[in-house]
């Protein structure tokens, strides 16, 4: 049986003032009563049916005395078991709302902080109140001193339940894309009176479209010349249970924010599966891992859990030192100002396909900022001396940005290859706007780097949009690695697009073709083609094409085509610059749901 959180009831030292819990406030996750199941590790979507996925809830006593757990079952709108759990009069104490409080002063911060993006329980996330870093860097203090001391006090309040859901029980056999199964969550206890009790929780599963494939013009001019192969959609940012402040596997305490329960890599593996995903790296955060030997478990778990039709990555989110000059400010400026680091930012990259730790913060309350924490580019550096590569994630905003970047360096140099544009976000199903400016940014400064996704989640597996790479040859770490260095990928959570350039000679640059060639060999008003291929479904479309030239103010949108539904290839004309190094890319974004994709572009780099 799951082991149990830890929680308790504590006074914050030096009195801080916390906000109280509204009884007005909104409690789409809860019902009456002060026991509840929340509903975290619940997967919201899967693609394919023939998987068991794990799932998990919080059974939870806001209540002031002692309840007993008895046992939990899970079962579909027809009353069919899906599971079932014995809890043995197990006891859990309450905590008064305690926890409750933690919850509504996460959801009050920005989801990239509190990657609450997703069952929430008090504030919807269009409601949430703007704040300024210092505000936000305030009322994180609050909630990791509140989890503090919750820790300190060791009172068990909440019990993470988790348990197999067969897809094809859930679904009915006839089932189709965009139907949802509901299950019912029950948990039965006895109250202080001995009195046997039910507390019920409803979740819903939507079973998604599969992913879009090539379409037939694709498939006629590429499919035939090239090695036996295909794409593969993957995640490259997951977290999993050694990211968790209580509970985890190991616990890690510097992950303060993360008291929500969560899932090994394995049962992440699971998950991702019944998701239709073919990969994921796995990126614990540098700070919870703590030395060789930590870092050994890691890669040997991850070497593990291959199978024939799925690679689990050995990465890592590396937390770097913020140096030199910066460009703009983030909560952790501040939140590293409180810990006692007066000079110090931190950073995250993705370094994936690493065979070292690389170390950065500690495993302690407020240790995320404390060294040692080298530099990006010794992290950089280090990574792709291994053979891995880097990436630059979730780098806009004002969270834990990426605000070194007059030294930040992409693949001009052989450093950075890539940066993560599309960090989860539901609300609007596309990339993060504030992260792919940073990125065009750099572009147009001469950095390169590929355009990536992750999900970031600190939960269940979870629908965004996916890496989809073109992997040439079986599917095994070495192969993925080697599409995704490349650039071989799209983003999408659904459609198909991929780019090209080609010009009236027989010459080609293929989505991700870096062409470094002298300024002087290329013809002025040299013409070039775009080749934009996509498959929309049924959906119609909106697809943008742009090109970027190193030192311009902007990227050029170069043509804008509406209403594309179904599959085929657009042709945009244009010219290669011969003042600067420059780049190609497509965009896709359905008009009506939250669908779009995102081609890597072709290069061609002027030495």
């Amino acid at each position: 049986l799951p082991s149990l959180i830890l929680l308790g009831i504590g006074a914050v030292a030096g009195g801080l003032a916390l906000a109280p819990l509204d009884a007005g406030s909104p409690q789409t996750a809860l019902g009456d009563g002060p026991v509840h199941i929340l509903p975290f590790g619940l997967m919201g979507h899967v693609r394919e049916l023939e998987h068991t996925v794990p799932m998990q809830v919080q059974a939870y006593n806001a209540g002031d005395g002692a309840i007993h757990l008895q046992g939990m079952d899970v079962r579909t709108v027809d009353g069919t078991i899906l599971a079932q759990i014995g809890l043995g009069a197990e006891r859990l104490l309450g905590d008064s709302g305690d926890l409750l409080d933690v919850h509504m002063m996460l959801e009050e911060l920005p989801v990239d902080i509190s990657h609450r993006r997703s069952d929430r329980m008090f504030i919807p996330i269009e409601e949430i109140k703007a704040l300024d870093p210092s505000q936000e860097a305030e009322l994180a203090n609050q909630i990791e001193l509140k989890i503090s001391a919750i820790r300190r006090a060791g009172l068990p309040q909440a019990r993470n339940l988790t348990f197999d859901v067969n897809l094809a029980q859930l679904f009915p056999v006839n089932a189709q894309p965009g139907d949802e199964a509901v299950m019912d969550v029950n948990l039965h206890f006895t109250d202080a009176s001995g009195k046997l009790q039910t507390v019920t929780h409803s979740h819903s599963v939507e079973l998604l479209a599969p992913y879009l494939g090539p379409p037939t013009i694709w498939q006629q001019r590429y499919g035939n010349s090239r090695a036996a192969g295909g794409f593969v959609a993957g995640d490259l940012h997951v977290h999993n249970c050694r990211d968790q402040a209580i509970a985890g596997c190991p616990s890690c305490a510097a992950e303060s924010f993360n008291v929500t329960g969560s899932f090994n890599n394995e049962q992440l593996r699971n998950q991702f599966l019944g998701l239709g995903y073919d990969f994921f790296s796995t990126t614990t955060h540098s700070y919870c891992i703590q030395g060789d030997n930590e870092f050994a478990q890691v890669d040997s778990e991850a070497s593990s859990l291959d199978l024939p039709d799925f690679v689990v990555l050995l990465g890592l989110e590396m937390t770097n030192k913020e140096h030199g000059p910066q460009w703009g400010s983030d909560i952790f400026d501040t939140t590293c100002f409180l810990g006692g680091n007066w000079s110090r930012g931190i950073a995250h990259m993705g370094g994936h396909g690493i065979t070292s730790d690389k170390p950065g913060g500690q495993d302690y309350f407020l240790g995320a900022c404390d060294g040692p924490i080298r530099n990006q580019d010794v992290n950089v550096g280090e990574t792709v001396a291994e053979g891995g590569f880097a990436i630059a994630n979730h780098p806009g905003g004002d969270t834990i940005a990426f605000n070194s970047v007059d030294l930040f360096e992409g693949m001009e140099v052989n450093m950075t290859t890539g940066t993560e544009i599309w960090n989860h976000d539901v609300t609007s199903g596309q990339a993060s706007p504030a992260h792919k400016q940073w990125w065009t940014k750099r572009l147009l400064e001469g950095k390169i780097t590929y355009p990536f996704s992750g999900s970031d989640t600190h939960d269940e597996a979870v629908e965004f949009g996916a890496n989809h790479t073109y992997v040439q040859g079986a599917l095994n770490d070495a192969n993925v690695l080697a599409a995704l260095k490349n650039g071989k990928t799209y983003l999408s959570n659904g459609p198909f697009l991929y780019n090209n350039l080609s010009d009236n000679g027989g010459r080609e640059l293929i989505m991700g073709d870096i062409f470094a060639v002298n300024a002087s060999q290329i013809p002025p008003n040299h013409p070039v083609s775009i080749d934009s291929y996509y498959n929309t479904g049924t959906d119609v479309c909106t697809v943008r094409i742009y090109r970027g030239t190193v030192g311009d103010a902007a990227e050029e949108l170069l043509a804008e085509h509406t209403n594309i539904s179904g599959q085929g290839v657009l042709h945009t004309a244009t010219t290669v610059p011969t003042d600067g190094t420059s780049w190609y890319r497509t965009e896709l974004e359905a008009n009506s749901v939250w669908k779009s994709a995102y081609a890597t572009p072709c290069y061609i780099f002027l030495k």
